[in-house]
């Protein structure tokens, strides 16, 4: 898949959904801690890629100093402006955020311009992930941090290990889905040290962090990937009906493990430190 080909299937509804679901049951725990991570440096320029709906940029706003630069880009115009508004629904600084899109392969910025770059969930859709970590090192300053994080293995994490194993019962002869073959595709420590070291950097430390997701319900948890993520797009073709009998059946799969009512399930990623 492309960079360009994954941006296509952050449109329609998905940047929606992607804000009102994926984040509380899956980002938002990671972005606050890429904010503490970020702030801990106390940065004067910061760079986001792949952006997305903007949860990390919203910490980020909110929490580092305003004599501080944020700017946060992303390939897709329609995450960019869902983050967008919701950044100016709460003014903290929203104002100094810079939005801007932009191609994580090809960055518009300045050499050695900013000495932290952030990137949430990002890389696994990075068609050439050396080159795109080449961009890093070039906008950042001598000794500034890169900080990126990918999804461990879909067994380590719960929801999208049930959604995977009802989209098997219900597509039995369907080939592998983005969630499976992209979003946790890319959970090799050496793999990703690898791809970061082609790309000039010196990596510090590649942290397997676990953290726990949380939703009202199973149902809630059950429909955040089909509708909120480029599973979305892979899904439509087949009716709304396919939809509905996945989401029923990793519904029901959640309950089992975790009982009716409210859920509280491990979420697990690799969190990276790296630096020109």
């Amino acid at each position: 898949m492309t960079e360009d080909a994954a941006a296509r299937q952050f449109r329609g509804g998905v940047p929606d959904d992607y804000e009102r679901r994926m984040v509380p049951l899956m980002f938002q725990p990671y972005a606050d801690d890429m904010v503490a991570r970020a702030v801990a440096r106390h940065p004067a320029a910061v760079l986001e890629l792949a952006a997305g709906t903007g949860v990390v940029t919203r910490g980020l706003a909110a929490a580092l100093p305003p004599e501080s630069t944020l700017a946060a880009t992303d390939l897709n115009p329609g995450m960019l402006a869902v983050a967008e508004a919701r950044g100016a629904a709460r003014p903290a600084r929203s104002s100094d955020v810079v939005w801007r899109t932009a191609d994580a392969l090809d960055l518009p910025f300045d050499e050695g311009s900013v000495d932290l770059v952030v990137c949430q969930f990002g890389v696994m859709f990075f068609p050439d992930r050396p080159a795109a970590h080449a961009q890093v090192r070039r906008v950042l300053r001598p000794g500034g941090t890169y900080l990126f994080s990918a999804w461990d293995s879909i067994a380590a994490n719960a929801i999208a290990l049930a959604v995977d194993e009802a989209y098997r019962r219900v597509l039995p002869d369907a080939p592998p889905n983005v969630i499976t073959r992209v979003a946790h595709g890319y959970h090799d420590p050496d793999a990703i040290r690898r791809d970061a070291e082609a790309g000039g950097l010196v990596v510090d430390a590649v942290e397997g962090v676990e953290l726990i997701g949380a939703a009202d319900s199973a149902e809630a948890a059950a429909a955040a990937i089909p509708r909120g993520t480029p599973m979305r797009a892979e899904l439509e073709p087949l009716g709304d009906e396919t939809r509905d009998r996945i989401e029923a059946i990793t519904a029901d799969l959640l309950r089992q493990r975790f009982g009716t009512g409210p859920i509280r399930t491990p979420i697990r990623a690799f969190v990276v430190t790296a630096h020109r």
